[in-house]
């Protein structure tokens, strides 16, 4: 079983209708999308998080029951629900303004946490406005302090500025949660907004040395770096119409984590002696699987069979 927490939200997406700018709801969250993501390609998921009691809780509760997420780790609380309001620019990139003050999934406590943890559960996923939004934040920190003993660790910060109000806190936590990391993906936006850096390669080795065993580096249509024991490879991306890219992250994190599970790398011990020829054919894999996604409008993330469809059409 894997284990995704954080914000379970709906994306308020823009689109023209006959001239007028509408907003669509929809389902989101990167957290929930790695859950989401990692159902649909046959992986025993579960999720971890506070959801409203409202109408959108509600939405949100049923679309997990039918989406296959194991839902016994979430919890129901009477709390609006996260809104992020979303418009995608010419090159397909996404936007957001985030409506969170008091909302249910950042307002997780540690008596909402489970005391005991399933057997079967192999790995635990943190990530994006979860790390910055207390009292959620500092929660699934001491979670992943206490779990991460025992489970392999997956991190993507997925960073969302505009909510960081203090920036040398938010340094010194995610410092802190990348040194108890197993693997961690991020953007190479993500890479700049952290370091000021835009070489992927050096990033990753760096992470790679620094607690994670396994570093990628996504930077869009160009592909991924993926590094281990401080060396690195690039990957090139799958060419693809784009549509927009909402989702691709989060895709690329899910099929990473699902195929290091096809493979049974899922483990510290096994993490530990990855090399880069093993991770080439996982990080096209996720490759693959995120431009599917980028294909199709919003977070539609794909299944098993159509991402090896994909893959089988382009000879990959």
């Amino acid at each position: 079983m894997i284990l995704s927490t954080g914000e379970a939200l709906f994306d308020m997406i823009s689109v023209d209708v006959d001239g007028r700018r509408l907003f669509e709801p929809v389902i989101g969250g990167s957290p929930l999308n790695v859950a989401l993501g990692l159902s649909r390609l046959g992986r025993d998921t579960a999720y971890l998080t506070s959801l409203s009691t409202d109408m959108f809780g509600d939405r949100l509760w049923e679309f997990l029951g039918r989406e296959g997420i194991d839902r016994r780790f979430v919890v129901r609380a009477a709390r609006p629900t996260t809104m992020a309001f979303v418009a995608i620019d010419a090159a397909g990139q996404p936007n957001y303004a985030f409506y969170a003050d008091a909302a249910a999934d950042r307002s997780l406590t540690e008596a909402d946490l489970p005391t005991v943890l399933p057997d079967e559960l192999a790995c635990v996923h943190f990530g994006s406005v979860s790390l910055v939004l207390e009292p959620t934040a500092s929660t699934l920190h001491g979670f992943l302090k206490r779990v991460g003993e025992t489970r392999v660790i997956s991190l993507d910060p997925n960073i969302r500025a505009s909510l960081i109000g203090d920036r040398p806190a938010y340094l010194a936590r995610f410092a802190d949660v990348l040194a108890r990391a197993d693997l961690v993906k991020a953007s190479i936006e993500d890479v700049e907004w952290l370091y000021g850096e835009t070489d992927a390669a050096a990033v990753a080795e760096r992470w790679s040395l620094a607690g994670p065993r396994l570093a990628v580096v996504t930077d869009g249509g160009r592909g991924a770096t993926v590094a281990v024991a401080g060396r690195s490879r690039f990957v090139p991306a799958v060419p693809v119409t784009v549509i927009d890219t909402v989702g691709a992250g989060d895709t690329f994190q899910a099929a990473l984590i699902d195929r290091l599970a096809d493979r049974d790398l899922l483990s510290k011990a096994k993490l530990a002696t990855v090399d880069l020829d093993t991770l080439e054919p996982v990080i096209r894999f996720a490759a693959a699987a995120a431009a599917l996604t980028c294909s199709r409008r919003g977070a539609d993330l794909p299944r098993l069979a159509e991402v090896r469809a994909f893959m089988a059409e382009r000879g990959l």
